[in-house]
């Protein structure tokens, strides 16, 4: 049975933490998640219902409404057709818990500040939608990306063993005025998800004026840094607006990425000597001044497996409830088998976090250590098949894109920062200009022919999984030198590979 009942008094609404739109011929709903965005591309038919919600009106006029669009539909048709839609989001909530309460609003009362929609703006010609849906290079990309990496610097204030990102990069970086554009670029097209990545915004000396910025334009992001902030900057924040929920109701977050509690496992990992762990006790404090509750992160490697426990021991007396624990996955730029986390380390793992729960009853402990294999174990020829049908794809040039510190374009943070792989400039580039550009599309479509002498040159399933789903041209550049080859996971390749994630 479907939690969602509608009655005829009940006003209704989509949850503000949920953005719908129509992009080009079909009607467009995803969830505000910088984590793991979900997409849901909707029938015309649900489109429509969904632009009728607008919290002001009565069940009961919804539906006289609907059926005067359409006069042979049954009379619960409306009721059924919001039903199902929220009802598949319930069934896959976001990473961050979105969805998990459905996607419409209900209410006895109309419902003050409620999304408003147009619904002539939703009537699609049928043979558009079908066309854009039935071609593999449209049916899943996105008009105007909905989340950009915004890497505003390479550098960053530590120089971690583990980092994924190509550190050889030492362009110039674009001044705070030209991100003010791109920001206002961003916003003009209804982006609201930015990702400032790979490199610490904070390593540079205008880093506090590009997060306000940020904020006036009311971007949803994770502030992650390994920064040690003080009550000033923190407040500086505050003030342009980190606190206040984005559409009033989606919470920005803070991460501070913290390795180790034991100064010596602390230097050999981040390898900046001046960065202590007993220094971050302070930016937690701040945080907390000002009612925010910052994650406590750790990369957990070959390391510093042994030091889950004593991070929270250290973290705890000092306010800090939330921790995370991921996985070293093997990255390319600098990797050592030693950092993989191995079977032996598991049972100290799954001890030490159960130590935590015993003993801290009131932290929330997110890992994914003690489930699934170690990324260096092989995989089965089952698993990877499993892996390869049920694989997200690749979101760059379909719904993200990546603007570089000095402005260049790419599709993937953890791809060489070099010119055959940039799509773009956004120096002189709008956003509209780079993702219609021929650059991206040539990009992202490549023809058959550059594959000739892999398998994917033969392969039938070439235009779903190169022009739809997107394969890992990262693996396969990392793993045989070229973008225009099968990633080591496609079931079709036998030769062994390199998995980075």
């Amino acid at each position: 049975m479907n939690p969602l009942q509608i009655q005829d008094d009940h006003y209704l609404a989509v949850r503000k933490e949920f953005i719908f739109k129509i992009d080009g011929s079909r009607p467009l709903l995803y969830s505000l998640d910088y984590i793991n965005t979900q997409l849901y591309f909707l029938s015309p038919l649900e489109g429509l219902a969904l632009s009728l919600l607008g919290g002001d009106k009565p069940f009961s006029t919804l539906r006289r409404m609907f059926a005067s669009l359409f006069p042979g539909a049954e009379g619960d048709s409306l009721a059924g057709l919001l039903a199902d839609v929220d009802g598949r989001i319930r069934s896959s909530p976001s990473q961050t818990g979105i969805g998990a309460d459905g996607l419409i609003q209900t209410a006895d009362a109309p419902i003050r500040d409620a999304q408003t929609f147009d619904p002539r703006a939703f009537v699609v010609s049928p043979s558009e939608y079908l066309a854009r849906t039935a071609d593999p290079k449209t049916s899943v990309r996105l008009e105007t990306p909905i989340n950009i990496y915004t890497v505003f610097t390479h550098r960053c204030l530590t120089d971690c063993v583990y980092c994924y990102a190509d550190r050889s990069r030492r362009d110039g970086e674009l001044p705070l005025a030209r991100w003010r554009a791109i920001l206002q670029d961003m916003r003009d097209l209804g982006i609201w998800m930015c990702s400032p990545d790979n490199g610490d915004t904070f390593a540079r000396t205008d880093g506090i004026d590009l997060l306000e910025c940020m904020l006036e334009h009311d971007m949803h992001f994770l502030l992650s840094t390994k920064a040690q902030l003080s009550r000033e900057q923190i407040g500086r924040l505050v003030d342009a607006g980190f606190g206040r929920k984005v559409r009033g109701v989606v919470e920005r977050r803070a991460q501070l990425s913290v390795d180790a509690a034991d100064e010596d496992v602390s230097r050999r990992i981040l390898r900046a000597p001046g960065v202590r762990p007993r220094g971050y006790l302070a930016t937690v404090e701040n945080f907390l001044a000002f009612g925010i509750m910052p994650k406590v992160k750790a990369v957990i490697t070959g390391l510093n497996y042994h030091q889950a426990k004593p991070i929270v021991d250290l973290f705890h007396p000092c306010g800090a409830r939330e921790f995370h624990f991921v996985r070293y996955h093997r990255s390319f730029h600098r990797h050592t088998d030693d950092l993989f986390v191995q079977p032996s380390h598991v049972a100290s793992l799954r001890d030490q976090f159960q130590a935590i729960r015993d003993r801290y009853p009131d932290v929330q402990v997110v890992e994914n250590l003690t489930q699934g294999p170690a990324s260096a174990e092989p995989l089965s020829p089952e698993r990877a098949r499993a892996l390869w049908d049920g694989r997200i794809g690749c979101g760059g040039g379909w719904s993200s894109l990546g603007i570089a510190p000095d402005g260049k374009a790419f599709l993937c943070e953890q791809m060489k920062m070099d010119a055959p792989y940039f799509v773009g400039d956004a120096q002189g580039q709008s956003i509209r200009e780079i993702w219609d550009g021929e650059a991206m599309l040539r990009f992202i479509h490549p023809e058959r022919e550059l594959f000739k002498g892999t398998v994917c040159h033969e392969c039938g399933e070439f235009e779903d999984c190169i022009w739809k789903k997107g394969r890992c041209y990262r693996d396969a550049y990392f793993s045989y030198g070229s973008i225009y080859d099968a990633p080591p996971l496609c079931p079709h390749n036998q030769r062994p590979g390199i998995r980075l994630g």
